[in-house]
């Protein structure tokens, strides 16, 4: 009973872990957008693109593989589900 009680706690903490991963995901993806407007309308500076770019392509990296970790949690907590 108490193995229940403790995955689903996990499985809760996983899923809002989750959440907060995809709600930093669409605020990458509308940053970028963002960018590439500022380049296209306003006249912005092409280095100052480029190395804002860089730092969203290493941000994107690194929650993707945090989205992949909450995933890979979720298959084990659910895998291991009493």
């Amino acid at each position: 009973m108490l193995l229940s009680l403790a995955n689903a706690l996990l499985l809760v903490f996983t899923l809002l872990w989750g959440l907060m991963g995809i709600l930093e995901f669409r605020m990458l993806l509308k940053a970028y957008k963002n960018a590439k407007n500022k380049l296209y309308c306003e006249g912005l500076n092409t280095d100052d693109f480029i190395t804002d770019i860089r730092k969203y392509k290493y941000k994107f990296a690194i929650n993707i593989s945090y989205l992949i970790i909450i995933l890979c949690q979720s298959v084990y907590v659910i895998y291991n589900w009493d």
